[in-house]
């Protein structure tokens, strides 16, 4: 893929995680009530809900820095990861949609893996 492409596809993909994210992310936030019943659903604690929901937004907005956007990438990857399992073994909803999002996560950290900042700042 040449490098004009590779960007084009990491700012797509960085836009639409992100929007995506940070949205779902807030949503738990100002919808606690209906999350939390559907966390204890699930079998999670209602707290959880607070965790998830930080996670969601943080790697929502770190996508968008260029430097950042792999571990952002990361984390949604993450969450996501818990959130396939989750449906897979509980049969409440399906897993599919949060493996899609798991793919197009990891194509992001690898498109931009050369821009990432490394911790040792």
């Amino acid at each position: 893929m040449s490098k004009r492409w590779s960007t084009v596809a990491s700012w797509a993909l960085a836009l639409l995680l992100g929007a995506l994210f940070v949205l779902a992310g807030a949503g738990k936030f100002l919808d606690f009530g209906r999350n939390a019943r559907a966390f204890a659903n699930w079998g999670y604690a209602s707290w959880f809900v607070i965790v998830i929901g930080g996670l969601e937004t943080l790697g929502g907005v770190l996508v968008f820095v260029p430097r950042l956007a792999s571990y952002g990438a990361m984390v949604i990857t993450v969450v996501m990861m818990g959130a396939a399992y989750t449906h897979a073994s509980t049969g409440i909803g399906s897993p599919v949609g949060a493996l899609i999002i798991i793919g197009l996560a990891a194509i992001l950290a690898r498109l931009r893996w050369a821009d990432r900042r490394p911790f040792n700042v």
